[in-house]
């Protein structure tokens, strides 16, 4: 499995739990989640894609593939509908990102 299976699966679930994260607002390098406990699983997994994670909550995401920009608007189009959060690092964003992140790599394989 390549990397970026590994963060959409990891994305997927978080958004599944119904996590909200967010760069920690006193220390750059860190990351903050509610609810504040986690599986121990999720928990780690923030540790092993730390950089990862804050580089999209700080950079935005974007993919080079157009089906996979796609999914990843409507995706978010449908939760704004729905009245949900959209913002990074919101439950409805982990999931459009995980989901635009497998459209992307089937296209890749």
């Amino acid at each position: 499995m390549n990397t970026h299976d590994e963060l959409g699966e990891y994305l997927a679930d978080l958004g599944l739990w119904g996590v909200e994260i967010a760069p920690h607002p006193t220390d750059a390098a860190r990351l903050r989640h509610r609810p504040a406990f986690l599986p121990t699983a999720l928990r780690e997994g923030i540790e092993t894609q730390r950089v990862t994670i804050l580089t999209l909550l700080a950079n935005g995401y974007t993919h080079a593939d157009a089906d996979a920009v796609y999914v990843y608007n409507e995706r978010l189009g449908i939760a704004d509908g729905l009245g949900m959060a959209t913002h990074s690092g919101s439950t409805a964003w982990l999931i459009a990102v995980a989901e635009s992140i497998s459209r992307g790599c089937d296209k890749a394989t």
